[in-house]
């Protein structure tokens, strides 16, 4: 896929997530996507399929009370990948998030294929995800 094309579809993707709008990010995934985020939390695993990253991104906003919230901030993209950098805040259990974070995508047939998330401060991350 040409660079604008996958750019577009990380777009599409994060503009669907802030209208808690599910139908656009299912046609965004491939059926065997994977989508990894590392460490312990309790947002943390590799989550395999469509439907199973679809629930955990629904779980997002159920975690945080509804207060989960990604706001973009810019999208590089080539023929094959994408990086989006982005702006993650939320509250949890008493916990602040308000972080820079970064999502490499790998796009295969216009759709995703393997995302990996990269938090600016792995330990703020994982304190506020923690159980």
């Amino acid at each position: 896929m040409p660079a604008a094309e996958n750019e577009a579809l990380v777009r599409r993707i994060f503009d669907a997530f802030a209208r808690r709008d599910g139908f656009p990010l299912r046609d965004a995934f491939a059926e065997d996507a994977v989508w990894v985020v590392p460490g312990n939390g309790v947002m943390a695993g590799t989550f395999r399929g469509r439907d199973a990253i679809l629930r955990f991104l629904a779980r997002l906003p159920k975690e945080t009370g509804g207060t989960y919230g990604s706001r973009l901030v810019d999208v590089l993209a080539s023929e094959e990948r994408a990086a989006a950098l982005y702006r993650a805040s939320g509250e949890r259990r008493g916990r602040r998030l308000d972080l820079d974070q970064v999502l490499l995508f790998r796009i295969r047939d216009g759709v995703v294929a393997e995302v990996l998330a990269l938090p600016a401060d792995a330990a703020a991350f994982e304190a506020f995800w923690a159980p």
